[in-house]
């Protein structure tokens, strides 16, 4: 199969389906620092070096849709990874047209709960009013980098 015919899936369609009307699993084969820094709710990560040992474990339902992400660095190797899928059973894959670059473009921004933590302000902490002024001539207790 040419990397023309391969089949490949928008991102604004994606971001219609919802899980439950039709079965579908996203895989991310960015590594796992791009996977951390960013990606689509409920994605699977799966480094493209550890696909084939362990998407059996991750995905055991070969009938799944299998929506496929991958990084800039992997675009051209579109067609062995989908192969190499069909080889192991995964009939059902479509990649992200765009990747995660697309993704961002088009998708509401999620942002984790971490970084939705209140400011100590926000929680009802109250400043004495009074600022302390640093002197850069005297030595100070912490660095200030």
């Amino acid at each position: 199969m040419g990397r023309d015919e391969i089949p490949h899936i928008t991102c604004e369609h994606l971001a219609t389906l919802k899980k439950g009307e039709l079965e579908h699993v996203v895989v991310d084969l960015r590594d796992r620092v791009e996977f951390e820094s960013g990606h689509i709710l409920g994605s699977l990560n799966i480094p493209r070096h550890e696909l084939e040992k362990n998407i059996d474990s991750l995905i055991p339902d070969k009938e799944l849709k299998v929506v496929v992400i991958v990084g800039p660095t992997h675009e051209s190797a579109i067609e062995d990874i989908h192969e190499k899928l069909h080889g192991l059973g995964y009939r059902n894959v479509e990649f992200l047209a765009g990747g995660f670059d697309r993704w961002c473009e088009i998708a509401p921004l999620e942002v984790d709960e971490l970084a939705e933590e209140k400011t100590p302000e926000e929680l009802g902490f109250v400043s004495d009013g009074v600022d302390e002024e640093i002197d850069p001539h005297t030595a100070q207790d912490e660095p200030m980098f």
